[in-house]
């Protein structure tokens, strides 16, 4: 019964001519990055995914600047003073020079706790650095699609 319910599902959706929203946003925007300061592997992900959601030879054309912060705040801590658990907290300010000029800025956050192996811990953070730029550019495209509205 599960197997007929998910094939009658499955071709309803592919039948129904769904196309994802971000597919269609991507095709339309050209972002140049004029300059980029903060944290180094933030800055990366985050160039390396407007880069590839860029479109060249588009007529919307964003000029953005941005700065990114990175703090790991310590929660909690055990009762030999060792931390436990951490709150990482990402901030990025965009400036966009088009049309006309605006400011936008995210703050992402996550609660986790500490790992007693150091190297998964810092795979970890940077997994969650990749996926907090992923937000913000998500984020950061969806505002640059509104603005090439007006």
């Amino acid at each position: 019964m599960k197997k007929i319910l998910m094939l009658i599902l499955i071709t309803l959706i592919y039948g129904c001519g769904y196309t994802s929203l971000y597919e269609e946003m991507k095709s339309d925007l050209e972002i140049n990055i004029i300059s980029m300061e903060g944290d180094f592997e933030i800055n990366n992900f985050i160039k390396n995914n407007l880069r590839i959601s860029s479109n060249k030879g588009s007529s919307n054309i964003h000029d953005i600047t941005f700065k990114s912060e990175f703090k790991k705040i310590i929660l909690a801590k055990n009762a030999t003073g060792e931390a436990t658990d951490y709150n990482l907290e990402m901030i990025v300010k965009f400036k966009i020079n088009s049309s006309n000029e605006k400011e936008l800025e995210f703050k992402e956050n996550f609660k986790i706790k500490k790992n007693s192996d150091n190297f998964e811990q810092t795979n970890y953070e940077k997994d969650i650095k990749r996926n907090f730029s992923e937000i913000v550019v998500e984020k950061l495209i969806l505002n640059l699609i509104k603005i090439s509205d007006y």
